[in-house]
């Protein structure tokens, strides 16, 4: 399985991570000595299951002086989540044409591991759904982050955040960029998502009423391929560096020099 990661942004002086950044893509803010990219690239090296690494957003001049353990693909950044994304699937499609699956995460989750990674892969199988997608409750979330203060949505009796890590089969994510373009636009605001894939989920979502199983059902309606929600994977996953106060409580973690 071969991986893509979304590192494309660059952050401007409106941005509340700008003194972070100072210009730069946030995925190469600093972690305890290492950027988040870095981090995030050893992770899904050290992955057992993972071969290729294509990094989308990154000029390969921006990664001069960076370490990885094995090479890595950098494509510029296409001004886009999901045009990054789909830039990523393309390069893999013509650099591997045999490739199914896919692996794909963003940039900002630093303390993932290669067990955490593998973690996630392994509870994805057979691989056999069209996309696979996590979110983590918020009990787990805030046993291992406490004071996070991540996005938190009801669903059922569960609340939980989406996480930043998606195994999926290439050829699904091709031939449904306009419909990822309008979920990803909208992937942080839950009633936006409803909007977008139509007013019965809405009308469930305001009532509070929304589970993961009309999720899975919905998406399979209009991606034309089944999709299957992982539940209360690795916190990891879903712990990421969007506010300036998450940097710091991440840098935290790399403190002791890890």
């Amino acid at each position: 399985m071969h991986c893509i990661i979304i590192a494309g942004g660059v952050v401007g002086p409106d941005n509340p991570l700008y003194p972070y950044t100072q210009g730069q893509p946030k995925a190469l803010i600093d972690m305890g000595g290492r950027t988040m990219l870095e981090r995030v690239v050893a992770a899904v090296q050290s992955s057992s299951y993972i071969e290729d690494v294509v990094v989308v957003g990154i000029m390969p001049e921006m990664a001069a002086g960076l370490q990885f353990a094995r090479p890595v693909e950098f494509l510029p950044d296409q001004n886009g989540m999901v045009a990054n994304m789909i830039t990523g699937l393309e390069w893999l499609a013509r650099r591997h044409p045999d490739a199914k699956v896919v692996l794909g995460c963003s940039a900002d989750i630093p303390t993932i591991t290669g067990q955490v990674v593998d973690e996630f892969i392994d509870a994805c199988r057979p691989w056999d759904k069209g996309i696979y997608y996590n979110f983590v409750t918020r009990t787990r979330l805030e046993e291992r982050f406490p004071n996070s203060r991540r996005t938190y949505s009801r669903y059922g009796g569960i609340e939980a955040a989406g996480g930043d890590m998606v195994v999926a089969h290439i050829e699904v994510g091709l031939k449904n960029k306009s419909l990822l373009e309008s979920l990803t636009a909208a992937r942080k605001k839950p009633w936006r998502v409803a909007a977008v894939v139509g007013p019965r989920l809405l009308l469930k979502f305001l009532f509070h009423r929304v589970t993961f199983n009309d999720i899975e059902a919905t998406a399979e309606r209009l991606l034309g391929s089944p999709i299957k929600i992982v539940l209360d994977g690795p916190p990891e996953l879903a712990m990421d560096a969007d506010k300036p106060f998450q940097v710091d409580m991440l840098r935290a973690e790399f403190a002791g020099g890890n």
